[in-house]
C-alpha cells in the first residue's frame, strides 16, 4: 500500500475514528485502526465490537492496499504535524497485508 493524504482529511478522520477505540482493551486489535486504500480514497475503520465507525478520506493511491495501525499512536503524529502537510503512508506486504 502506498497512499498520500493531506494532513487535515487524514487528522480529521483519524480523530473520528480512534473515538470508538478503547485504551485500556483485552483484545489488543481493537486498539487499533484498519487502513484501507483503493481507487481515490483512503477507508478508516475502528470498532470497539459494538460499535463500527468507518471514515472516507480523499487520497492518491499510488498502490492499494491494506495494514493495521495503533489508533492512539497515529493521532498523535498526525495532530503533530503542520498544516498543509502531505502525509505518504506506505505498507510492503510481508506478514499478510
Amino acid at each position: 500500500m502506498k497512499v498520500s493524504i493531506e494532513r487535515a482529511a487524514l487528522a480529521r478522520a483519524v480523530a473520528q475514528a480512534q473515538s470508538v477505540v478503547e485504551r485500556r482493551n483485552t483484545i489488543p486489535i481493537l486498539a487499533n485502526l484498519l487502513i484501507e486504500a483503493e481507487g481515490d480514497e483512503v477507508r478508516l475503520r475502528a470498532t470497539d465490537l459494538d460499535v463500527e465507525v468507518v471514515n472516507r478520506a480523499p487520497a492518491q493511491v499510488e498502490q492499494p492496499g491494506a495494514t493495521t495501525v495503533g489508533a492512539v499512536m497515529l493521532n498523535e503524529i498526525v495532530r503533530k504535524l503542520p498544516d498543509g502537510a502531505q502525509v505518504l503512508l506506505s505498507s510492503q506486504g510481508g506478514g499478510g497485508g
